[in-house]
Parts: structure tokens; C-alpha cells; sequence
């Protein structure tokens, strides 16, 4: 027996407190307070839990999907913003002052209307305006790419929101669907939790979703974070407000990180207004979610848990670009930085990679080009041979009796000749062998006309006119040759510049050595590493 009569000889045993100052309520100023920090005997106490319950962690190999950490969008404040929490800033001060009495205003009402703002400024006071810089705004206008993106496969998604429900007036859901629809997303396929009152039309509503009816869904955490299997299509999830315990994030986010969703690969968005109330939000998650990771690591080998693991070290990092913390504002630089050298090295990579396949390929190319402009050289010499041997004033009336006959010839064939599988040599025309292609269409009709080269003659609607067309290409040779050889002209400078361009060592290796050099310095500072 481990004796633990009272809860203050549970914290003796198992945790330690720490006294440090953290973001005041009214985001304005820091203050002291002491918390739990670091639990101390983990196995013992892990044993302890594990007598009377069982903990297993989701596997990322048994079907549930992946995501590349969390997409987080921060708002920047808007002049009314700012505005109001100067005003809750002094509202704060006069509660602790006893300036005002506490069933006028205190620090529950505060809290509350500070989150109301930080989600939207009209939830404090309706008569402000529409704004593009808010989270109602940016959540659509991400839902609606997503919702257009993923179209061919009907992919759904959901939208979690608890502080403004539907109601009389202005609220988010209803906010969130003018938008939706604004952007395009039809409002058939927009559905509220809330409609669904009872468990028949819950589970029409769910099926919907499953079938892909519905694309987008907007709820509640305790409506739709717990008991919903809705997981088979679901492509995107969206925070647009910060749940209270880090449990109901694990339920929120359990509803797409789940077997059975189709789609390997998903994402989920955090919007984040800066310098708000999301920032006090996120640190109560992070000082609640410290003690499950610690409790829940299952390392039971350690003695002590880690001050904050990666989970928590999320939640901390939001809160910090809310708040606007200088040293994390660095660090986010940085790691942008980071990540823009690190692109622009994938992208050398890839390019050096690009042209070593395209230079490899040249030689070839090259060649061909060289022979056909030797062939259509050949073919042009043979044709000013046989024009001087052939003059158009002899024996006219006989001539034109064949150009008749071969016009004729030449449009019953090409109808007869539609779509058919393979070409077709249909007579010899100035020396020259005129095909019928294969798979062609009399809408658009032509025909090749080949010697050592071929060459391509479209033809028209009119039987005169396309032999004549057979005559303008036959005399355009010296035209086609000119094209061919500044064509070769442009590869050979292709290839000459290619070459140049592999020898030069251009790479991005230093740059990312000395941020990474930085990022692990600034991470020490915040206790990360």
C-alpha cells in the first residue's frame, strides 16, 4: 500500500510544482502562478493506473491515416480587435481591483468574452462589419479549395466549432455557410450536427456523409466529437476554436485519424487569432495535455517525465505565435528559412536530376534531326530535279486531265479511308508517295507525303483545293528544311548550355547547416531540446 491518505501526499509522491510566470487571462501582461510541471516516479504511478484501467495508443500501422503535423493559420488583428483587448485588459484590472462588483463582470465573463473575440469580433458586438481578416473567413476559404480539390472523390470534411452555435442572429455556423456557399460549395452539401435532433435522423446524416452526400460538416465537440463513425471520406478537419481539455482535441481529431478512412494522407487546421485568447486557451491544454504525456508515455524506465513532449511542445508553439512571443517569432523566421533552403535544395536536386535525363536524351534527339535534314536536303534536290525535268508549260490539256483524275481519286479514297486502323499508300504524285493515315477523321482530313522524309499536309473540304495544297507543301521544302535546322541549331545550344549548367556545384548545404545550427540554439533557449 503506498499510504496516499490526502491529495497533498499524492503531489509529494508523484508531481512537483512550479512557481513561473505565464500569459495573464487578459493577454496583456504576464503573472505568477504555480502548476504542475514534472511528475516524478512514473512507473510507480503508471502501475498504479494501470491496476484499474487500460491505455492503448493508436498505431500508425493498423489504418489510420496520416498527416504532416498541423496546419496552422493565425490571424492577424484588426484595429477593433486590438481595441477590445485594451478594454478587456481594463475590465481585468477592475475585477481585481474590486473596482466592480463580481456579479457585474469577473474573470468567468471575461474569459468568455475573450474567447468569443478571439473566434469573431461580432460575437462581442454585433454592429461591426465583415471582415476578410478573421477565422470564419479563412476556415471557408480553406473548406472551399479543399471541397473543390478533392471533388472527383467526393472527400468530406469536418469543421468543429463549441463557443457559437446556431441561434437566432449572428453565429458562426450560419456565418461559416454564407461563406461556404459564396465560395461555391452548394448548400445541400453543408449540414449542421445540430439539425440532426434525434438518432434516426443522426444516423441518415452519418450515412450521408459516409456516402459522400454531404461534404461538409460543421458541430460541436460534444455533439460530433464522440460516438461518430463518419471517417470513411474524410480528407480535412478544422479546429476554428480551442477546446478546454486536451482530451476533447484527442476526440475532435479521433474523428478522422480512424480506421477505415479511405484517404491515406489527410490534414488538419489550427486557426489561431494573434495576440488573443487563444494563446491563454492553448497554454491550458498544454499545462493538461504535460501531465497525460507524462502519465500516458509509456516509458516506464524513467523516473521523471519530460518537461514537454512533441503533443505539447504543438500546443506551446500555437500559443506562443498568439501571443507573439519575440524569441518563438524568431524561431518560426528561422525555420522558415529553414524550410525555404531546404525546398530550394530538393529543387536543385530535382533540377540536376531533370537535366542529366534531358542532356542524356539529347545525342538522340540530335541525330534524328541531323538525319531528317539530310532526308528533306535529298528530297529537295529531287524535287528542283524533277520540276526542271517537268515544266508546267507542256502538254497542259494532258496534265490537267490528271490532276482530274488524281482529285477524284484522292477524295473517294479519303472518304473511303475514315478511321480506318492502318496507313494506306494511295498513289505517287511528283515523285513522291502520298499515305493515307491511319485513324483519321474526314472533319479533318490530311495525308503524309513521303520520299526519304515525310512530311505532314492538311487538307480541306474542297476536291480542287487539296491537291493544290499537296503543291504548296511540295514547294515549300526549302521553308520546312529552315525550320528543321533552326530547330537543330536550338538543341545543340540546348545541350551546350546543359553541360554548362551541370558543371556548375551549386547547392544550398551551408545555408541549411548554419539555420539548423540556429534552430537548435533557439531550442535549447525554449527548453525544446
Amino acid at each position: 500500500m503506498l499510504d496516499l491518505q490526502s491529495f497533498d501526499s499524492w503531489v509529494g509522491m508523484f508531481a512537483e510544482q512550479v512557481t513561473e510566470f505565464e500569459i495573464d487571462v487578459d493577454t496583456s501582461s504576464y503573472r505568477l502562478a504555480t502548476r504542475f510541471s514534472r511528475f516524478h516516479n512514473l512507473p510507480e504511478l503508471t502501475s498504479l493506473l494501470a491496476s484499474v484501467a487500460d491505455f492503448h495508443e493508436a498505431d500508425a500501422s493498423a489504418g489510420i491515416p496520416d498527416h504532416d503535423g498541423y496546419c496552422d493559420a493565425v490571424i492577424g488583428k484588426t484595429p477593433e480587435f486590438a481595441d477590445y483587448l485594451q478594454r478587456i485588459s481594463e475590465r481585468a484590472d477592475d475585477v481585481r481591483h474590486g473596482r466592480v462588483r463580481r456579479t457585474e463582470d469577473n474573470m468567468l465573463k471575461i474569459t468568455g468574452d475573450g474567447r468569443k473575440a478571439a473566434l469573431d469580433m461580432r460575437l462581442v458586438d454585433a454592429k461591426l462589419p465583415f471582415t476578410v481578416q478573421s477565422k470564419v473567413f479563412r476556415c471557408a476559404e480553406h473548406a472551399a479549395a479543399i471541397f473543390r480539390r478533392t471533388m472527383p472523390a467526393q472527400s468530406t470534411q469536418l469543421i468543429f466549432c463549441d463557443v457559437s452555435t446556431p441561434k437566432a442572429g449572428f453565429n458562426i455556423y450560419d456565418e461559416l455557410k454564407r461563406l461556404l456557399t459564396g465560395f461555391g460549395v452548394p448548400a445541400a452539401q453543408i449540414a449542421y450536427i445540430h439539425d440532426a435532433e434525434t438518432e434516426a435522423q443522426r444516423a441518415s446524416l452519418f450515412a450521408k456523409m459516409r456516402r459522400g452526400d454531404i461534404r461538409i460538416l460543421i458541430g460541436s465537440t460534444f455533439k460530433l466529437g464522440l460516438g461518430v463513425n463518419i471517417q470513411d471520406r474524410l480528407i480535412a478537419l478544422h479546429h476554428i476554436d480551442v477546446p478546454w481539455r486536451p482530451a476533447d482535441m484527442t476526440q475532435r481529431e479521433g474523428r478522422i485519424l480512424r480506421q477505415g478512412n479511405m484517404n491515406q494522407k489527410v490534414e488538419i487546421y489550427r486557426y489561431i487569432t494573434e495576440g488573443s485568447f487563444d494563446a491563454y486557451s492553448w497554454q491550458l491544454l498544454e499545462t493538461k495535455q504535460r501531465f497525460i504525456n507524462d502519465l500516458l508515455s509509456g516509458s516506464l524506465t524513467a523516473r521523471s517525465g519530460s518537461d514537454i513532449e512533441d503533443t505539447v511542445l504543438s500546443y506551446a508553439e500555437v500559443k506562443a505565435l498568439a501571443v507573439g512571443n519575440p524569441l518563438v517569432k524568431k524561431r518560426v523566421e528561422i525555420a522558415t528559412e529553414l524550410q525555404r533552403y531546404q525546398a530550394l535544395q530538393r529543387k536543385a536536386v530535382d533540377t540536376r536530376m531533370r537535366i542529366e535525363k534531358e542532356l542524356s536524351g539529347l545525342p538522340a534527339q540530335i541525330a534524328h534531326q541531323q538525319s531528317v535534314i539530310d532526308d528533306c536536303r535529298d528530297d529537295i534536290a529531287f524535287y528542283q530535279q524533277w520540276r526542271a525535268e517537268n515544266p508546267p508549260e507542256s502538254d497542259k490539256n494532258k496534265a490537267a486531265e490528271q490532276r482530274r483524275e488524281m482529285r477524284g481519286m484522292l477524295q473517294r479514297a479519303l472518304r473511303a479511308h475514315e478511321l480506318q486502323p492502318l496507313e494506306k499508300e494511295l498513289m505517287t504524285y511528283r515523285g513522291f508517295r502520298i499515305i493515307l493515315p491511319s485513324n483519321m477523321s474526314f472533319r479533318k482530313p490530311f495525308v503524309w507525303a513521303e520520299r526519304r522524309a515525310r512530311y505532314y499536309i492538311e487538307l480541306g473540304d474542297t476536291e480542287k483545293g487539296n491537291l493544290i495544297r499537296i503543291d504548296n507543301r511540295l514547294d515549300t521544302l526549302e521553308d520546312y528544311l529552315e525550320k528543321l535546322e533552326e530547330s537543330l541549331r536550338a538543341n545543340l545550344q540546348r545541350q551546350a548550355d546543359l553541360a554548362a549548367e551541370l558543371k556548375k556545384d551549386e547547392g544550398y548545404s551551408e545555408q541549411i547547416a548554419h539555420y539548423r545550427s540556429e534552430l537548435e540554439k533557439i531550442d535549447r533557449k525554449l527548453g525544446v531540446i
